[in-house]
């Protein structure tokens, strides 16, 4: 310092800003030169830059950008500072939302990892499925032209959800209204309790079932369907016909289809929950 006066390159050691970030704010008109040194043409800067430098470094700490801030440093009055304040912190809660839904989505896509490690194939569980609201895509075929492989990496589905603007959590359920029927098949996903949208969404469960995981290659999945309708005849347990697949651990995951975990659901007649029978949700 001399004078009085800072250079740049001493303001910017002082405040710990950048000197591109300086000249850039002089550019712009933000910051002011005390003096400008005609010989060599150094600018110099004053104390009350520095006041401003410290302004600056505290608003970019709160999350402004140097668009938004260079009005602020030039004084904006209450009224627009408030008003500019108001926008920023709904930005700001909106940002923790959403990084919220990450997050919980991470952790059931986590959890899901662990069903897998910890499930045993081949038993038979008879459950009650409470009412639930899920997010829900229709009319999906498998075919010739479309794979099971397409139906679970769903890029309609995605569609939606980026249209929409919100983000399932946990597995994914297709439902088939014919058992293992693959056809007019239906996609569910649980949809997050922060998620706000208009995107389709229906209530299934009330209803009784038969469940039982598949591990390995879905291809090889008609085996479970025999072990869990042998089941039912064998205990007098009347099938609706219809079934749910819940794919806990798919072509979203990995591409060792070794790995692979189906738990086949399929629904009961029954539409009052026997007495102690485990109750879940989708």
């Amino acid at each position: 310092m001399k004078n009085g006066r800072y250079s740049i390159g001493e303001i910017s050691r002082l405040c710990c800003v950048s000197i591109s970030k300086l000249r850039y704010l002089d550019e712009r008109g933000v910051l002011t030169p005390c003096f400008v040194d005609t010989e060599t043409g150094y600018r110099y800067y004053d104390e009350e830059t520095l006041l401003q430098i410290s302004v600056l470094n505290y608003y970019q700490k709160c999350g402004f950008t140097l668009r938004e801030i260079e009005p602020l440093l030039r004084r904006m009055d209450l009224d627009q500072l408030a008003d500019l304040f108001d926008r920023h912190t709904e930005m700001l809660r909106r940002k923790i939302t959403s990084l919220q839904m990450q997050c919980d989505s991470i952790a059931a896509w986590r959890a899901l990892i662990a069903e897998q490690r910890a499930a045993a194939a081949g038993i038979v569980q008879h459950v009650w499925y409470r009412p639930t609201v899920m997010r829900v895509s229709k009319n999906h075929q498998i075919g010739t032209e479309t794979s099971y492989k397409s139906l679970i990496t769903n890029i309609e589905m995605e569609k939606q959800s980026a249209q929409f603007d919100h983000m399932g959590i946990g597995a994914l359920y297709l439902y088939f209204p014919r058992q293992h029927c693959l056809a007019d098949a239906s996609l569910y996903i649980r949809p997050h309790p922060l998620e706000k949208s208009d995107a389709p969404r229906e209530t299934i469960g009330g209803h009784g079932a038969l469940v039982c995981y598949h591990k390995g290659p879905f291809s090889g999945s008609a085996a479970t369907y025999r072990l869990l309708t042998d089941y039912a005849s064998a205990h007098a347990v009347f099938l609706r016909g219809d079934s749910f697949e819940r794919s806990v651990i798919d072509w979203w995951s990995t591409t060792d289809e070794a790995e692979f975990l189906l738990e086949i659901i399929l629904p009961t007649t029954e539409t009052a929950p026997p007495d102690g029978l485990p109750q879940r949700s989708f």
